[in-house]
């Protein structure tokens, strides 16, 4: 099922781009986001990750476009020193490929907001409690946030994201991160 949806997003990314090759836009993407498991008793987005992948955009007018992406993201969570005292957990990283469909509406020439779906496929799991994998389900998020132009090659993007699904099989626990990241227009 994963390969098949990956297959179906490269084959479309493809096509929109045979069609409008003059409105498509590459970019690749790089950066760190800080992240929480709401639901496993600690508290705070004390958790960085790295966020790498790419992204298509295509232009549809002067004030929308189309974006996908496809992005390797680590999220998690981790105890704070206070919480260390309650609890032996210290930290938690989970690993996913993020794939997202996001409608972008550009406020002007450099600013711009994006919002939208993605589905986390779940890779892999680190944990000093030795977490099984088997635990671990994937993601349907909503992510929502503001980007800004520096250059003509680099964007700048922040960006809040939150699980709508349960990511633990044995209880309610959801992904949040906040994402901080640059993007550099191929």
């Amino acid at each position: 099922m994963k390969k098949k949806l990956l297959l179906i997003f490269l084959l479309s990314a493809f096509y929109f781009t045979s069609i409008q090759a003059q409105n498509f836009r590459a970019y690749i993407i790089a950066g760190f986001n800080v992240s929480q498991i709401e639901g496993d008793e600690l508290s705070g987005y004390n958790k960085a990750g790295l966020i790498f992948g790419g992204a298509t955009n295509f232009k549809l007018d002067e004030k929308w476009s189309f974006q996908q992406e496809i992005v390797y993201y680590q999220r998690g969570s981790r105890a704070t020193d206070e919480e260390l005292e309650a609890d032996d957990f210290t930290k938690l990283r989970v690993d996913y490929i993020d794939i997202s469909i996001l409608p972008v509406y550009h406020i002007d020439e450099k600013w711009s907001v994006i919002g939208g779906l993605g589905y986390g496929f779940f890779i892999d799991v680190v944990s000093d409690l030795n977490a099984e994998r088997s635990v671990f389900e994937n993601d349907l998020f909503f992510a929502l946030g503001p980007q800004y132009q520096l250059s003509y090659k680099l964007l700048a993007s922040i960006r809040l994201q939150f699980s709508t699904i349960t990511v633990l099989d044995f209880q309610d626990a959801y992904n949040n991160s906040i994402n901080f990241t640059i993007r550099y227009k191929l």
